[in-house]
C-alpha cells in the first residue's frame, strides 16, 4: 500500500538519482584533489626534515662555484656586483636565502685594486623561523692571486651560506597550490558535466522502468502494464524479468478467476441440493410426527391392555385349566383353553410390536431434528464460502479492473 501524502509523479534522474551521483562524485574529485595537496605539503615537510641539509650543502657548494667563475677574469670583482642581485633573486625564487660574505683579506684586496669596498650578497638580518642551513669557503687558487696580491693559495677568501627555511618551503607548496587548483577545479566541473550527460544517457532505460513499475504500484492499477526493452545491458534483461514475471502473475490470476468461477458454479448445485434436502427433510419430519401423534391418539382411544389385566388373564385359565381336569368329560373345553392362550400370546406380541413403533418413531423424529442441525450448520458453511467467493473476486477485480470478473452478487447466492 502507498504511503500517505506520498507523490505520484515519477521523478526524473535530474531531480533525483543524477543530482546525488554528480554530487558525490564532485565532492569525492574535491577530497581527492585535498587529499593530493596535502600528501604534496607532508612530502614538502618530509623532504624539508630528511634532505634539507643535504639540498643546501648542494646549492651552497654550487653557488661557491658561481662566485669562483664570475672570478675567473681580471674584471671579476666589478662583474659581481652586478651579478650578485642576480644570484640572490634566482635562488630566493628557489626558496633559498644565501649570503656572499668576503673575508678582510678579500676586502683589502679590492679595495686595493679596485678602489671600492666589495659587500658579496650580505645578509645583515636573518629573517626569523625553522631552517636547514649549510656554509662553504672559497678557498684562493691560482689565478686568485692575480687580484689579491697579499693572499696565499688555500687561504680563505669569503664564505657563501645558505639556508633553507621551512615556511619557505611551504610559502612556494602554496604558491604551486595557487597555480593548480584553478585548473584542478576547472577539470573537476568539466569531468561532472561530461558524467550528467553519460549517465543521462545511459540512465533512460532505467528511467522507463521506474516508470513501468510507478504505474504497477498505483492502487487499483492494472496488470496489463509491460516494460520496453530497447537493449540486451542489464537494464534490457530486468525489464526482460520483470515482463515475464508479469506474465506469470496474469497467468495465475486468470487461474485464480477460473477457480472462483468453478466454486461459484458448485456453490450454486450445493444450494439446489441443500433446498430440495431440506424440502425432504421437513416432509419426512412432518410425516412422522403425523404418525406419531395418530399412533398416540389411537392408543389413547384404544388404551393397551396392562400387565396386570395379563396377570390376570393368564392365572384365570390356569385355574380352569386344573378345574377342567378334575372334570374327565368335557372335551369341548380344551381348544377353548387353547385358544384363549393363543389370544393372550397375541395381544402381547401387538403390545410388544406396537411399543417398538412407537420408539422407532421416537428415534426419528430426533435424528430427523439431528438432521436439521446438520443442514443449518451447511448453511453457515455455505455463507463462509459465499464471503470467501467475494473476497477472491474483489481481489481479482482490484488486480485484474480492467476485466468483468466475477459477480459477487448472484441471486443464487443466498444466505
Amino acid at each position: 500500500m502507498a504511503q500517505k501524502g506520498a507523490s505520484t509523479t515519477v521523478a526524473r534522474f535530474d531531480q533525483s538519482f543524477l543530482v546525488h551521483m554528480i554530487k558525490d562524485f564532485f565532492v569525492i574529485l574535491l577530497l581527492v584533489m585535498v587529499l593530493e595537496f596535502s600528501i604534496k605539503a607532508a612530502l614538502v615537510y618530509y623532504d624539508y626534515w630528511a634532505n634539507g641539509v643535504a639540498k643546501a650543502e648542494t646549492v651552497a657548494e654550487d653557488l661557491a662555484d658561481n662566485v669562483r667563475s664570475i672570478m675567473l677574469n681580471e674584471g671579476g670583482p666589478v662583474a659581481a656586483r652586478t651579478l650578485y642581485p642576480i644570484l640572490r633573486k634566482n635562488w630566493s625564487n628557489l626558496g633559498y636565502t644565501i649570503a656572499v660574505e668576503p673575508t678582510p683579506l678579500t676586502i683589502e684586496a679590492i679595495k686595493e685594486g679596485f678602489e671600492f669596498e666589495p659587500e658579496g650578497i650580505p645578509m645583515g638580518v636573518w629573517p626569523e623561523g625553522q631552517y636547514q642551513s649549510a656554509k662553504v669557503e672559497i678557498k684562493a687558487a691560482e689565478y686568485c692571486l692575480s687580484c689579491h696580491t697579499t693572499a696565499a693559495v688555500g687561504d680563505t677568501l669569503g664564505t657563501v651560506t645558505v639556508r633553507s627555511y621551512l615556511s619557505t618551503n611551504f610559502a612556494k607548496w602554496w604558491h604551486d597550490i595557487q597555480l593548480t587548483a584553478g585548473l584542478a577545479i576547472g577539470k573537476i566541473v568539466l569531468h561532472s558535466i561530461l558524467l550528467f550527460i553519460l549517465l543521462r544517457a545511459r540512465m533512460e532505460p532505467l528511467l522507463r522502468l521506474r516508470s513501468t513499475v510507478s504505474k504497477l504500484a498505483r492502487a487499483y492499477a492494472g496488470l496489463d502494464q509491460r516494460a520496453e526493452i530497447r537493449s540486451s545491458d542489464e537494464f534490457g534483461l530486468l525489464s526482460r524479468d520483470l515482463n515475464l514475471f508479469l506474465d506469470r502473475i496474469s497467468s495465475l490470476i486468470a487461474e485464480l478467476d477460473s477457480v472462483l468461477s468453478k466454486v461459484v458454479t458448485i456453490n450454486d448445485d450445493v444450494l439446489k441440493i441443500q433446498g430440495n434436502l431440506r424440502a425432504k427433510v421437513a416432509s419426512v419430519s412432518h410425516k412422522s410426527r403425523q404418525i406419531e401423534r395418530a399412533a398416540m391418539l389411537n392408543a389413547k382411544r384404544e388404551p393397551l391392555l396392562s400387565t396386570a389385566w395379563f396377570d390376570a388373564a393368564k392365572g384365570s385359565v390356569a385355574e380352569l385349566d386344573v378345574a377342567l381336569s378334575d372334570i374327565e368329560d368335557v372335551p369341548s373345553a380344551r381348544p377353548i383353553l387353547d385358544n384363549l392362550r393363543a389370544v393372550i400370546a397375541n395381544a402381547e406380541s401387538q403390545i410388544a410390536t406396537n411399543e417398538k413403533l412407537f420408539q422407532d418413531l421416537a428415534d426419528l423424529g430426533e435424528d430427523t431434528e439431528e438432521f436439521q442441525i446438520q443442514i443449518t450448520e451447511m448453511v453457515r458453511l455455505e455463507e463462509r464460502m459465499k464471503g470467501i467467493i467475494e473476497t477472491g473476486t474483489i481481489l481479482v477485480r482490484r488486480l485484474r479492473p480492467s476485466e468483468n470478473t466475477l459477480n459477487v452478487s448472484n441471486p443464487n447466492i443466498s444466505k
